[in-house]
């Protein structure tokens, strides 16, 4: 007992706190992810960001603290026995809170953008609580071998935090191109782990081509997202490569760039004639091993539609990449059309606003071709109220599904085949009456089928006997639906479309190779 108590009076405890609190500190702010659902259930907005210049309050004092059971000054008995508890209660909660919350994020589909707002904080942890640390205490230190080691540790972690920013490793190409189709043309996309130009080459008509990433003439050098756009004719049935030039920094009068990288030609096969197989993926949300899986039992396809939810949100340039721009590369190849439709959970986070540009649409609304067959692609937005808290008042969407419907009601087809896509069946899942005045324009333009996701679920529209897809499969009985499955039942299911002049088939496939879904439809 003499000796917890020694310990407890030793320069050793103020000093442990101080390192428990600075890492836990770290941690609670890397851990900001998630802090809108705690504040929810506990009903107090911002209450834990509150918490953040407390906790590195808490900081300071252990480091006044230390400072005065080091040097023992007179008179700081009081002060220190004063501030000892409060300080001590104030870093078990943000410990705690560190691990219980490093197990749960970890163990989640948010395991990746956690890492991304951990790494976020390495550079000013290093800079604004280590070298004051080193500054105030590394003196005192009289073993020369306690001193080297701290010296060690405090430099390693200043260097982590500066290779966060300047990252020392070669400049290259992170991902096969995904071709996507915009409806007027082709963007084609790729990532590189730093930021440079993006630039597309080929030859057509007995023409070389290189096109930019570009606007306006200027090169776009602000992402490790490259879409260039291409004229359909240019692409299909042809080969092409990409390339990038790393851009350390832009001047007035010049830049300062790097090295040059290239990729291997890619051979882009366009299918238009009247049979056509499409890869269907939807609701992946970071399971990416699961569902490449799922996707090696679906077989040949020739086109790809992803109907988003790729993440729980895009906080991060690094998960668009990850999640969809290396996905969509990986089951593409480079060689294979690709038609996006977004999830809810894509308009989620600080970079949902760039991910336009950054797959190369126009808008997530528009409507293409392929052969005899014609796609409507809608854009369900979110699925709950503009006004809801964990949109933190960053949402628009009521007026944007109004806008979106009322295009709708000016498009038209030639092909008499007409497919929608949508990541939710309903098209509007807040406002019935536009759900409705969507679907009646679903009918007006000769929809046959609408493919969704959204609902984790493999199934046809109504089989559940929901009273809602009941009501408005009865009021348009030409209309198909299917939901695929994407993550479910702790596993994924990808699907398959076939189409052809006398109908269509689906079949679904999940990561074990199951057939869990097939069926045949005329037209």
């Amino acid at each position: 007992m003499s000796k917890i108590k020694q310990f407890f009076k030793s320069t050793t405890y103020p000093a442990l706190l101080l390192a428990l609190s600075i890492i836990g500190t770290i941690f609670f702010y890397s851990g900001r992810l998630n802090w809108i659902f705690i504040e929810l259930t506990l009903g107090k907005e911002g209450i834990l960001h509150a918490l953040v210049p407390v906790l590195a309050l808490n900081s300071v004092l252990l480091c006044v603290l230390t400072l005065l059971r080091k040097h023992k000054i007179n008179g700081d008995e009081k002060w220190y026995s004063l501030l000892l508890t409060p300080t001590t209660l104030a870093t078990f909660f943000v410990v705690i809170f560190a691990l219980v919350y490093t197990i749960i994020a970890f163990t989640g589909e948010a395991k990746y953008a956690t890492l991304l707002y951990l790494k976020d904080s390495l550079l000013i942890a290093a800079l604004l609580i280590l070298i004051p640390f080193s500054v105030l205490f590394l003196p005192d230190f009289k073993d020369k071998s306690r001193r080297t080691i701290t010296a060690v540790i405090l430099a390693v972690t200043l260097l982590i935090g500066i290779f966060n920013i300047f990252p020392v490793v070669p400049y290259k190409i992170t991902s096969a191109p995904s071709v996507i189709d915009n409806g007027n043309e082709y963007s084609v996309v790729f990532s590189t782990n730093k930021y440079g130009t993006g630039y597309v080459e080929y030859s057509y008509n007995g023409k070389d081509y290189k096109l930019y990433d570009e606007m306006g003439g200027r090169l776009n050098t602000d992402s490790k997202i490259h879409s260039i756009s291409v004229p359909y004719k240019h692409l299909r049935n042809n080969t092409y490569s990409v390339g990038s030039t790393e851009v350390f920094e832009q001047y007035s009068y010049g830049s300062h760039r790097g090295k040059t990288v290239n990729s291997e030609k890619y051979t882009f096969e366009y299918n238009d004639s009247e049979n056509q197989t499409f890869l269907v993926i939807s609701d992946w949300h970071t399971e990416l091993d699961d569902a490449y899986k799922a996707v090696s039992y679906v077989g040949d396809y020739d086109s790809v539609i992803l109907l988003g939810d790729s993440s729980p949100g895009v906080d991060f340039e690094e998960e668009v990449v990850k999640n969809i721009i290396e996905f969509a590369g990986e089951v593409t190849k480079g060689t294979k059309p690709v038609i996006y439709a977004r999830g809810n959970h894509e308009t989620r986070g600080q970079y949902a606003g760039k991910l336009l540009n950054s797959l190369g649409l126009n808008e997530f609304y528009y409507t293409t071709d392929m052969g005899p067959y014609s796609f409507l692609i809608l854009d369900s937005g979110e699925d709950k109220e503009d006004s809801h808290p964990e949109y933190g008042g960053m949402n628009n969407y009521g007026q944007y599904r109004a806008d979106m419907i009322e295009w709708m009601k000016t498009v038209s087809f030639e092909n008499e085949k007409v497919i929608a896509i949508s990541h939710s069946w309903t098209l509007c899942d807040v406002e019935k009456e536009l759900s409705e005045a969507g679907w009646n324009e679903l009918d007006r333009v000769g929809t046959r089928l609408l493919l969704s996701g959204h609902y984790h679920h493999c199934r046809l529209l109504g089989s559940t006997n929901a009273e809602d897809e009941l009501s408005m499969l009865s009021a348009h009985p030409n209309i198909t639906g299917y939901i695929d499955g994407g993550k479910m039942n702790g596993g994924f299911v990808a699907s398959k479309m076939t189409l052809s002049p006398d109908g269509f088939t689906l079949e679904a496939y999940n990561n074990n190779g199951e057939n869990v879904f097939n069926q045949n439809f005329e037209w």
